[in-house]
């Protein structure tokens, strides 16, 4: 099954597998198109909701694991069963939709109910990667996740992260780095990380910068995957 889902070849998949895997699909390249009717498939394929909550903590916490990996360069270093998978990094991200047409969901589905403990850590992490004044001030943190909210088209936390429009050379570099991790994390590469030590940004900055911006992706997609939930 992995190597038909890494393929591409969903179709093949048993239907419950298919269904799931058009909704990590889905709720990676275009979270914002996520609606109760893909709840109600999920459902009718036997998902209860806390099976769905589970699955969108998966999609949203890979979506934080392969920004870390496209943006710091890690490569697989570990004998694998599974084929190599070779992004297309010509590909063009999905459009997004006006402003208008973005979800607005509230901190409610912003948690994981189902599941306390991984909650909690999640809070216990966002608190320190968007709340830290060191080695980027709050505000910096606040820029980058500010755009990776706009990208993921996430009007509540954008709303929220209005006023933190970036000015100065630094920040509207952050704010570039942010956009790009988001839309287009396959098109990665060392230029983006050195732009920000050119910039004088020190190393341990850069991690941060990372961190940030994957953690606002997975946050947003968490909370569209969690709206559609049956329950």
């Amino acid at each position: 099954m992995p190597a038909t889902v890494l393929k591409g070849h969903d179709d093949l998949l048993p239907a419950r597998g298919a269904a799931l895997a058009r909704f990590a699909s889905r709720l990676t390249e275009r979270p914002w198109t996520i609606t109760a009717g893909d709840g109600a498939e999920l459902a009718a394929h036997g998902l209860a909701p806390a099976q769905v909550e589970s699955a969108t903590a998966v999609v949203a916490m890979f979506n934080y694991l392969t920004r870390v990996a496209d943006a710091s360069g890690i490569e697989l270093d570990y004998v694998s069963p599974l084929p190599a998978f070779t992004p297309a990094r010509d590909r063009d991200p999905a459009p997004r939709p006006d402003r208008a047409g973005w979800p607005d969901l509230g901190p409610e589905f912003r948690t994981l109910p189902a599941f306390p403990e991984i909650s909690d850590a999640w809070e216990r992490w966002r608190g320190y990667v968007f709340d830290s004044d060191e080695p980027l001030s709050r505000r910096q943190r606040r820029v980058l996740a500010r755009a990776a909210a706009e990208e993921c088209c996430d009007r509540r936390r954008a709303d929220e992260l209005a006023a933190e429009e970036p000015r100065g050379g630094g920040e509207v570099l952050l704010d570039s780095f942010a956009r790009k991790l988001s839309r287009t994390p396959w098109r990665m590469g060392p230029a983006d990380l050195q732009a920000l030590r050119d910039a004088s940004f020190p190393e341990v900055a850069l991690l941060h910068a990372v961190a940030a911006v994957a953690l606002q992706n997975a946050e947003s997609r968490l909370a569209m995957g969690r709206a559609c939930s049956p329950g």
